[in-house]
């Protein structure tokens, strides 16, 4: 059935932007790949993914190998009203969009939960214009299909950037280990803070600057800050397009493997996500029970609250047979 671009009033879908103040640092496109996975494992919903910039290194080269990539930015180099932007045209034209649309213009990367919009064919100018124009419409449209909309976010000043900030219902803010970059976020974006969910990417235990440091100085509760600490073997698996396979695979490793540690932070960050996701949710719709703005710390998943710096958390098992990779379609100056 078709559907109109605006939303209903009292939606149970959500918005989120991955956005950091830090860019190159804090890795937003790689934490969002890892986060969306992992939490679609623990936590099974759909949701679908997409970007505002034209980059190298994107979500489409993180979940789809070379040869898979190639062959996508190829057919969509000549066919420009593919994913993102057909839904533009769509918004363009004032047309009813229905959700079978929707989904094929969409990559299934993970068991027909997770979807990746690409941005079909357009430069970086020409996204630019066009997602400044209708923003709100697609994220709308987006969340009527699939409940969950995350976007990764140029660091840079595009206006498109700030409208989709100020439309998210959760920033999900990627910070990193510098005190001046930490500083200037903390002084400077207090809108932001209102809807916050933190993580520290690149995550460096023995730094100077660890997360327990970063909760006590800033006054957050250790229930909205995670950590995904930088590992070789995702870096690589990110270059190569492999991310689902390697989550799926080292999911549920052992402590005498050498992905633990990453796989237990990345997994606790993901579960305290979740709890975020829920908490915001109920405050959107008005739900009986609404969490304190800010501090989804009801539980999700069990051992969410730690804020140390170690690994106790764990989360709610993987379900049996919902492991298959599905491949085919389908202060504040922050304004």
């Amino acid at each position: 059935m078709p559907f109109h671009q605006k939303k209903k009033e009292g939606s149970d879908g959500l918005k989120i932007a991955f956005w950091s103040n830090s860019p190159g640092k804090s890795g937003v496109t790689g934490n969002l790949s890892c986060i969306s996975i992992l939490s679609a494992m623990i936590q099974p919903s759909k949701m679908v993914l997409f970007e505002n910039h034209s980059n190298i290194n994107n979500l489409g080269s993180m979940f789809l190998n070379q040869n898979s990539y190639d062959k996508l930015k190829e057919e969509n180099s000549y066919f420009v009203e593919n994913g993102l932007g057909r839904i533009l045209n769509c918004c363009d034209m004032g047309d009813d969009v229905s959700s079978g649309i929707v989904l094929r213009t969409c990559l299934s990367v993970f068991d027909q939960r997770v979807f990746y919009l690409p941005p079909g064919g357009m430069n970086r100018d020409l996204l630019e214009f066009r997602l400044n124009r209708h923003a709100e419409n697609v994220m709308d449209l987006l969340e009527q299909v699939c409940g969950t909309v995350c976007v990764d976010l140029s660091s840079s000043g595009l206006e498109s950037s700030r409208k989709i900030l100020k439309e998210a219902d959760l920033i999900v803010v990627n910070l990193c280990q510098n005190d001046q970059l930490l500083s200037h976020f903390f002084r400077n974006f207090s809108e932001i803070r209102k809807k916050a969910f933190y993580i520290i990417g690149n995550y460096d235990p023995k730094s100077i600057i660890r997360k327990s440091d970063i909760v006590r100085r800033f006054g957050l509760s250790g229930s909205i800050i995670g950590t995904i600490p930088y590992n070789r073997r995702f870096a690589d698996a990110l270059t190569k397009g492999n991310v689902v396979t390697y989550l799926l695979k080292n999911f549920s490793c052992g402590a005498d493997n050498i992905n633990y540690e990453f796989i237990s932070a990345a997994r606790e960050t993901a579960c305290l996500f979740e709890q975020a996701k829920e908490a915001y949710g109920k405050e959107k719709i008005g739900g009986e029970g609404s969490e304190k703005k800010g501090d989804p710390s009801h539980a999700v998943c069990s051992g969410g609250n730690s804020v140390s710096d170690t690994r106790e958390g764990e989360c709610g098992s993987y379900q049996t047979g919902r492991n298959s990779q599905g491949t085919g379609t389908g202060a504040g100056t922050e304004w």
